[in-house]
């Protein structure tokens, strides 16, 4: 399965990042919009988007649900890929 418009691979934080950037832009909302939605500073938001791999799961996750954004845990059809 290729990436698509709707779906696209997060093999990487920079890729979820972009995803969560892209979500953030779509809704019209600034960083620090969407970090006080989400009840986190500013900073934390512009490391999630920039791809830094020290953030929080558990908040990555609630930024990725308020801005419409799934993630779908799939078994690779390859392994080794």
């Amino acid at each position: 399965m290729k990436p698509d418009q709707d779906h696209s691979l997060v093999r990487s934080p920079a890729d979820f990042g972009q995803q969560i950037r892209q979500a953030r832009k779509n809704q019209g909302l600034t960083q620090a919009e969407l970090a006080a939605i989400a009840g986190v500073g500013p900073r934390f938001v512009s490391e999630l988007e920039r791809g830094k791999d020290t953030a929080r799961l558990g908040l990555a996750l609630e930024l990725a649900r308020l801005v419409g954004v799934d993630l779908l845990a799939r078994p690779r059809r390859n392994p080794a890929s």
